[in-house]
């Protein structure tokens, strides 16, 4: 089933790219751009997930947030601010207010995708996760929390098993280290690159030859090569 999400922004040019990748992912999708047309689309789209801007013409986006997520609780529709206000304060506050998810101008369209899908998953919980991940040789047991390489058991800690199930749910594509930070550490966590290194460094070594196919992508993050590659 198709799933609705409101994009409330009022830049045609972001809009407009906005609403072509998410059609093209299959979802299904329409636009506000400002908080009344948004109020107005709330009682008759019904979304699943609302992507919101802080600044629209006729006031701040967390008035609408507080309308969607009243008194800062949770509920089954998800809700990220895509704002240029990039500032920890700002990302802070928003998420107090009840957003799920908060996404900085400019932004990467593979990372935004990716963190609709996690979302919609985590939030909306409407279809069940997928148990068991796989590539090459490596095998991923989210229920029983097994890891296993080649058929032998590895052990893994909580940081590098919620990491690997990232890397395996997206194979080949490019996630930053920012998405990566948000969806293992939290959004208590404002900086954790060195953390987030560290810890794939070291899932890296305890995967042993399958660890050599999670690539640094140099100013960006890192990417799970799931190509066949040479013996």
């Amino acid at each position: 089933m198709k799933k609705n999400i409101l994009v409330v922004e009022d830049d045609p040019v972001i809009y407009r790219l906005i609403s072509q990748v998410l059609v093209k992912e299959g979802y299904k999708v329409s636009v506000a751009k400002n908080l009344h047309e948004a109020s107005q689309e709330l009682k008759s789209f019904r979304p699943d997930m609302v992507i919101l801007d802080r600044r629209l013409p006729d006031g701040d986006g967390l008035n609408l947030c507080r309308e969607v997520k009243p008194a800062g609780r949770g509920g089954s529709t998800a809700l990220m601010f895509l704002s240029s206000r990039k500032t920890t304060p700002d990302k802070v506050l928003g998420l107090k207010m009840g957003a799920d998810d908060y996404l900085t101008k400019p932004f990467h369209v593979d990372e935004l995708l990716a963190r609709v899908e996690v979302l919609l998953h985590r939030v909306g919980g409407q279809e069940a996760e997928e148990q068991t991940l796989a590539c090459a040789s490596m095998e991923l047991d989210a229920e029983r929390h097994v890891c296993s390489v080649a058929g032998k058991d590895v052990h893994l800690w909580p940081k590098e098993f919620e990491l690997l199930k990232i890397f395996l749910s997206r194979p080949g594509k490019v996630l930053s280290k920012e998405y990566l930070s948000q969806q293992v550490w939290g959004h208590e966590f404002i900086d954790t690159s060195r953390a987030l290194e560290m810890a794939v460094r070291r899932l890296k070594q305890r995967l042993g030859r399958e660890g050599r196919r999670i690539e640094t992508i140099k100013g960006y993050g890192f990417r799970l090569n799931n190509e066949k590659q040479e013996k």
